[in-house]
């Protein structure tokens, strides 16, 4: 069943919330508020509608450092508790989105002079996989034998390496695990747009009016026009003050911190061993710190898609908003010299980096963690669910890994605000993704001939989205054929972002939808060629064609000014 998701379902979505009233208006097109809507709309009974004032998974919730994770660090805080729970997630995101969260080993490093002992660590491991329900074959295991930990991850420094400990999480494209929720959200009746940017609140509910009223641009065309809802959940990220500051009940107070909210990463060629889905991971302590008789800092190297390594992360002050996060040249030269003593064989450089990104984290303000959330006074990764005094209900802090728990949460309140009876869904009904029974029942076969990365388009867009595609090839092969010699990607899903995951922009296609910009060149020498193809079928004139190119190329060169 081939579902649109295009432009033009996006117009038709503005023309519906202008002129049709909601129950809920989220503000905020990150995993949090997808997975928000994909709650609303799975629960039945009310009218939701989202609004995102850039591209889907375009600020934190498109440059994570790509897990899903049980937040194996917080073990020894003691906090037993945040680890089940995040545990009990990523068990729910494997189920519903087998096809995007895959299992990952990660080998944990200890070299002479890390703090806490191997044993130490083997056991917090095997402790941490006791509250999973994993496959049985994710064993925490200890490894102190060199030779056998650079066969599993690669040429690592042996010189002071006393071992590893190897546990399980998961790894995903937090673009795409957005995205497919949005979609499922969409399919469940959302009205879901991008680039359509809230400007301010113009009226609150009163006797007379049970609606909240908030005016929105479409940032496309420039359109400005009002929203009504009963509800309206601000899940804008780090965003959030910009919002909160224009709600009528707004004190002065800050709701975020950004002291150490900035985390980087770069895209190197492949450091690890093995090819995925059998590739480790690394985390290790950082050594920089040490010479200056600082707190280590734990770093980590995953593996990447087409032979990449993405490395991360840091905790630095953003000297700008979240819109300005880029890595500066101090965070790019930190984390490569720390690659580089991982992998002392290999020769890094910053002219080995292929790509960096950089995201805010939203981080609580200390003095709101303790007022609201259990008078606990700390800095924290967890998140807190608000209604301010003029009705507007904020959601911030979390993560990519508890983002179904958040909207859970949140819909629970909003259904009872709402009157609407509750039942949440989203933790057993999968996202539009591939399982074989699936497979099974639904794929005929029909235009496989011209297909042969069957495998591949399935993992990356779920069962609907390959099936869409091969419709697209069974009726013209030539959509077949790669856009690269040195990339696998096929002109067939490269109209599929546009016509079913509302691409908008050349940048959202290679940038988000693809994963292009993180591969060897980031498509800078192809987006010329892509963008004419793109042009042809989406009736670009050559004025857009050549706008499309200039600003792709002119992101990708702001985002590498400090290499």
């Amino acid at each position: 069943m081939s579902i649109e998701f295009s432009n033009q379902t996006r117009t038709q979505n503005i023309k519906t919330l202008k002129t049709e009233p909601l129950d809920v208006l989220v503000i905020g097109g990150g995993i949090v508020g997808a997975g928000l809507i994909r709650d609303l709309t799975l629960n039945g009974g009310i009218r939701v509608g989202l609004i995102e004032k850039g591209d889907f998974a375009s600020g934190t919730s498109g440059a994570s450092s790509q897990l899903i994770h049980g937040g194996f660090r917080y073990l020894a805080k003691r906090d037993i508790a945040l680890v089940k729970q995040a545990r009990k997630e990523r068990e729910i995101l494997l189920h519903i989105a087998p096809n995007l969260v895959k299992p990952i080993p990660i080998a944990i490093l200890r070299y002479k002079g890390d703090p806490y002992p191997l044993t130490g660590i083997r056991l917090a491991a095997q402790y941490y996989n006791h509250l999973s329900k994993s496959d049985t074959t994710e064993k925490a295991k200890l490894l102190l034998d060199v030779h056998k930990i650079q066969t599993i991850v690669g040429a690592v420094a042996t010189n002071g390496l006393k071992g590893c400990v190897v546990l399980w999480d998961s790894t995903v494209d937090d673009a795409r695990l957005t995205l497919a929720t949005l979609k499922d959200a969409h399919l469940n009746g959302g009205i879901v747009t991008n680039y359509v940017q809230f400007l301010d609140f113009i009226a609150q509910p009163d006797a007379s009016n049970p609606m909240h009223r908030v005016i929105a641009k479409d940032t496309i065309s420039g359109d400005c026009f009002e929203i009504a809802a009963r509800k309206i959940v601000s899940t804008t990220g780090p965003w959030t003050d910009q919002l909160w500051c224009k709600d009528p009940s707004y004190d002065g107070a800050p709701r975020l911190v950004t002291e150490n909210a900035k985390g980087i990463h770069l895209i190197l060629p492949r450091c690890l061993a093995g090819n995925t889905p059998n590739q480790h991971g690394i985390v290790t302590l950082t050594h920089a710190e040490k010479s200056h008789k600082g707190k280590q800092r734990a770093i980590f190297i995953l593996p990447g898609e087409h032979n990449t390594s993405i490395v991360g992360t840091t905790e630095t002050t953003p000297e700008n908003g979240p819109e300005s996060a880029r890595p500066s040249a101090k965070e790019v030269a930190y984390l490569l010299s720390e690659a580089q003593r991982v992998f002392p064989s290999m020769s890094l450089d910053r002219s080995s980096i292929i790509g960096t990104y950089a995201g805010i984290r939203p981080l609580i303000a200390p003095n709101h963690s303790k007022q609201e959330n259990g008078g606990r006074n700390f800095v924290s990764r967890e998140h807190i669910i608000t209604e301010s005094p003029s009705g507007i209900l904020y959601v911030y802090g979390g993560k990519l890994t508890t983002h179904r728990l958040i909207a859970e949460e949140t819909v629970d309140y909003l259904a009872e605000s709402l009157n609407v009876s509750r039942e949440c869904k989203t933790a057993v009904c999968p996202l539009p993704s591939a399982t074989p029974d699936e497979l099974n029942r639904n794929d005929t076969g029909k235009g496989d001939t011209h297909l042969v990365d069957k495998e591949r388009l399935i993992q990356r867009y779920g069962i609907l989205g390959y099936q869409t595609i091969k419709e697209f090839v069974h009726k013209d092969a030539t959509l077949a054929e790669t856009i690269s010699s040195s990339l696998p990607f096929v002109k067939a899903e490269i109209l599929y972002a546009f016509w079913g995951e509302m691409a908008i922009t050349l940048e959202d296609l290679l940038w988000r939808r693809t994963r292009i910009g993180w591969t060897q060149g980031q498509g800078v020498d192809i987006a010329p060629e892509i963008a004419q193809f793109l042009g042809k079928r989406n009736n670009w004139d050559q004025e857009r064609v050549k706008s499309e190119v200039e600003k792709y190329k002119h992101r990708i060169h702001w985002l590498n000014h400090n290499l």
